[in-house]
């Protein structure tokens, strides 16, 4: 079946919704974790709360984003139009807190530091929320990332999950979330006495999928949502697929502002909350082929 963790995500909600049925208080909505001092985040926010003057006077939102990973957010050729989930996303929040959203190009390593000097007021782009960036900024979460396998055009490897990379050559992007994945398959492949997986990292997407065409590595274990959107593409279709439809590393990513400027984080959660619960969010993940990386429905106080 298509797109493996609906199950994932409808146990966490019930989980949660158990969770707030047996204490009675406010727990953490799905996708949104406790904060460095481990205290629990509001319920839910049913209205918007307004933004800080000083973005509301100026009447516009800068966020920094890289503005280079399809279909989360990409400039589209020579007009440098930006298109993307996250586009979608940041304009209707923008709509709804009354700004204009304008974007800055950053390089990915530079985003928090640009949204901590206040050079951006905050950053979007595939921003995990881990705990390591969540001491250094604050997340607003809007849906899920993941990771998948690409392979070349009729999967010549016969790769249809990672436990199928056992004595293969792995391509990922030097720094990604993806080298624990395969390290830790490869242990397994070890543990069941198959080869291990031989892991080639490189500096940039472009150059890991350059390697899975030419034949030198056997597969790009890569953002699901990207991985998706090349084996979707007139000008790529033909020349990748998806090694399975299993996905891994299920994991929120948001919208990230600075520390000491909370308010502006209660601003945009706010806005996002309401655009989940209703359906607005789910609208435009399905416009882009990505509804199975939703988050769970927001949990409200209970009662």
């Amino acid at each position: 079946m298509r797109r493996t963790f609906f199950a994932a995500a409808t146990a966490l909600s019930l989980g949660l919704a158990a969770a707030v049925a047996l204490s009675g208080c406010v727990v953490l909505r799905p996708g949104v974790s406790a904060n460095a001092t481990g205290a629990e985040q509001k319920a839910a926010y049913t209205r918007l709360v307004e933004l800080p003057a000083a973005i509301k006077d100026k009447g516009v939102l800068v966020i920094g984003s890289q503005l280079a990973s399809p279909p989360l957010i990409f400039q589209v050729n020579a007009s440098n139009t930006i298109e993307g989930i996250n586009k979608d996303i940041a304009d209707e929040v923008g709509k709804r807190l009354g700004v204009k959203i304008e974007w800055t190009q950053l390089p990915f390593a530079g985003l928090i530091p640009a949204v901590q000097s206040g050079k951006v007021d905050a950053g979007m782009d595939l921003i995990g929320d881990t705990e390591q960036r969540r001491a250094a900024v604050d997340f607003a979460n809007y849906m899920n990332q993941a990771t998948s396998p690409l392979v070349r055009r009729g999967n010549p490897q016969g790769i249809h999950s990672v436990d199928d990379l056992c004595g293969l050559s792995v391509a990922i992007v030097r720094g990604g979330a993806q080298l624990e994945l395969a390290e830790d398959t490869s242990k397994k492949c070890v543990a069941e006495d198959k080869k291990p997986i031989q892991i080639d990292q490189y500096s940039a997407p472009g150059d890991a999928r350059l390697s899975v065409q030419a034949g030198r590595d056997a597969a790009f274990l890569g953002n699901t949502p990207v991985m998706r959107y090349i084996t979707e593409q007139k000008a790529t279709k033909s020349i990748f697929e998806m090694g399975g439809e299993t996905t891994y590393q299920l994991q929120p990513i948001g919208i990230i502002t600075a520390k000491g400027d909370p308010a502006l984080h209660d601003s945009i959660q706010s806005a996002l909350d309401m655009m989940q619960t209703d359906g607005t969010i789910a609208k435009i993940l399905k416009k882009w082929n990505t509804e199975d990386l939703a988050l769970a429905a927001p949990v409200k106080e209970s009662k």
